[in-house]
């Protein structure tokens, strides 16, 4: 684990992070498929008051055909896994979907 390329931290301090990385590795969310979520039983949900207007909506890009359904992949395992949540709310916004610097990945 290349923890420290630029040299930053001191030698004990780089010990201390792989000690640290390695006695709580359960606990860390390696993969989107790994992460959690609080307990709605501990935590409530945020409520964020609003005031009534006239909603705004903004047209997306259109996803090109050749990734559409790598996209759609993507959207449904981020569903799944509770990173993305569904809404029925009367705002929403532009979005895209770009290539990672592998030149594969999206």
């Amino acid at each position: 684990m290349n923890i420290n390329p630029s040299g930053f931290l001191w030698p004990e301090e780089e010990k201390l992070v792989l000690f640290l990385i390695k006695a709580q590795e359960e606990v860390i969310a390696w993969d989107p498929t790994e992460r959690g979520n609080f307990r709605k039983d501990y935590f409530e949900p945020i409520i964020i008051p609003t005031v009534p207007l006239m909603p705004w909506v903004e047209c997306n890009i259109p996803i090109p055909p050749g990734i559409y359904d790598e996209v759609i992949r993507i959207i449904k395992e981020k569903i799944k896994i509770g990173v993305y949540e569904r809404s029925n709310s009367s705002y929403w916004s532009k979005w895209f979907c770009i290539l990672k610097k592998d030149g594969k990945s999206l």
